[in-house]
């Protein structure tokens, strides 16, 4: 894989391009802005490497969100400039999308290995605490390569010796080595428990994930951690994603899946402040001791921790703000009145969707509130109220997808996995067949976002209930680790 490596300091982005040759610090690289030797071994550099980390991580997701999001039953693209193939699962590897995201993914990896060979080691005020954000930032990125592909490189070679795509549980594996040694360095850091609660929760090691979703509640039961957008600077990096979401115009409509529609606008922009991604949150650690709890027979174990976890999203901060750019196109569902059913054997729920253009006494837009970090629409009742380990298992997988919603973690959980990309294919000749085919599962239909609207009852159907198709599927592999 061809990859350029980038560190972004805190006043220049200094492009290196590695050629897939062999980084050598040592080497002259003429720039008439800043010279390589100006960045190795200066004070302060790996502070400096790490703002620049931090922007190949919001470059990641800016990339990241369109690709899952669509693939994904949480939006349908009705209208958009964004990949029009992923909406209906038509995920090719000759699509420039995948090869994009792939590069970003390798890329970000590339920045943070370079900066724990290189920059910190050398640097007078590098900090233990610094390295292991180095590791963490190389640890997500073998993460997400396992995550989302079908098989991902997990190193750059030389075009004589090209890197042999590895498994997803290989680079998972590799993103636990990394999580790891971080945890070791700095064994303060709930996040990197997390990280490791949701690696081990993905290989379906229910023992591991358990004791590190508890030790990050032990160390902060409210965590999160976020990517930054800058709305400023010309250059970005952007959350494109927000745009379509938020600023809808004549062409930039996503629509979300009417029983989420709550939740949207999950990002919105207020002049140059776009919102925030939120990667780590605490409540990733409940929504895993209540599944690893149902695997165990224990539903009443598990609904102390969904009780635990309803507290927690009920707790987080709303964003309130003038939502009349939003629309509905055609004869979609917009207003509070309207009642929506996961699929047509599931009873109707009130409360899902909320009135976009409600006006007040003097003619104003009356602002909407909008779940911020999580929102949800299962409340104390539905909890205890639960008396069959499999509704609860659906009601997790729920929970899971409006938690998580817009934050690309929906397309992983539906156990879909993307292809290598075509580039890869032409340059790496370990590529096999089987890695440029997409894998859908046969259970996942390509019109995930579908459903009815009878205007004159003001009734949804959503065509399928994924929730409940995922617990009825649980036995297969693609989904739903601890079973």
């Amino acid at each position: 894989m061809k990859l350029y490596i980038k560190s972004i300091l805190v006043c220049a982005i200094v492009i290196f391009t590695s050629a897939c040759e062999e980084f050598d610090p040592k080497k002259g690289i003429e720039n008439p802005n800043l010279l390589l030797e100006n960045v190795i071994g200066s004070p302060g550099s790996t502070a400096s490497w790490i703002v620049g980390q931090e922007r190949e991580m919001a470059i990641v997701y800016n990339r990241l969100l369109e690709l899952t999001e669509l693939g994904s039953d949480n939006y349908e693209n009705v209208q958009t400039f964004f990949n029009q193939q992923f909406d209906d699962l038509t995920i090719t590897f000759q699509d420039q999308n995948v090869d994009n995201l792939a590069f970003r993914i390798a890329d970000l990896r590339t920045s943070a290995n370079v900066g724990l060979q290189f920059v910190q080691p050398e640097d007078p005020d590098g900090t233990d605490a610094q390295r292991a954000q180095l590791l963490f930032y190389s640890g997500w990125a073998k993460l997400l390569g396992g995550e989302l592909f079908v098989r991902f490189p997990d190193t750059e070679l030389p075009d004589s010796d090209p890197a042999t795509p590895k498994t997803p549980t290989e680079n998972v594996n590799a993103a636990i080595a990394d999580f790891q040694a971080a945890e070791a360095l700095d064994a303060t850091n709930a996040g990197f428990k997390l990280a490791l609660a949701r690696a081990y929760h993905f290989l379906g090691d229910q023992t591991n994930a358990v004791l590190k979703a508890n030790e990050a509640l032990a160390l902060d039961d409210e965590y999160t951690r976020s990517v930054e957008f800058d709305g400023v600077n010309p250059n970005g990096p952007d959350n494109v994603f927000a745009n379509a979401l938020f600023d809808r115009g004549n062409f930039d409509d996503l629509q979300p899946l009417p029983r989420l529609d709550f939740l949207d606008p999950k990002y919105f922009v207020d002049g140059d402040l776009e919102s925030p991604v939120f990667i780590q949150k605490a409540e990733e650690a409940y929504l895993i001791l209540a599944e690893a709890s149902l695997a165990d027979n224990n539903l009443a174990a598990a609904q102390g921790h969904l009780t635990n976890l309803l507290t927690l999203v009920n707790s987080r901060d709303m964003n309130t703000f003038d939502d009349s750019v939003e629309g509905r196109d055609g004869d979609r569902p917009a207003t509070a009145a309207v009642m929506v059913r996961a699929s047509d054997s599931d009873p109707y729920r009130a409360g899902l969707v909320i009135d976009r253009l409600l006006v007040g006494p003097d003619g104003e837009i009356i602002d909407v509130t909008v779940p911020r970090i999580s929102g949800t629409s299962i409340v104390a009742a539905d909890i205890t109220g639960l008396t069959d380990e499999l509704d609860a298992l659906e009601m997790v997988y729920l929970m899971r997808q409006e938690i998580f919603i817009a934050e690309g973690r929906r397309f992983v959980d539906l156990g879909i996995k993307i292809p290598l990309s075509e580039n890869e294919q032409l340059l790496n000749a370990n590529v096999t067949d089987s890695d440029i085919l997409a894998v859908i599962p046969s259970y996942v239909p390509t019109d995930m976002d579908a459903f009815t609207f009878d205007t004159g009852t003001n009734q949804v159907t959503i065509t399928h209930n994924m929730n409940a198709v995922l617990v009825a599927n649980r036995a297969d592999a693609a989904v739903i680790p601890f079973f």
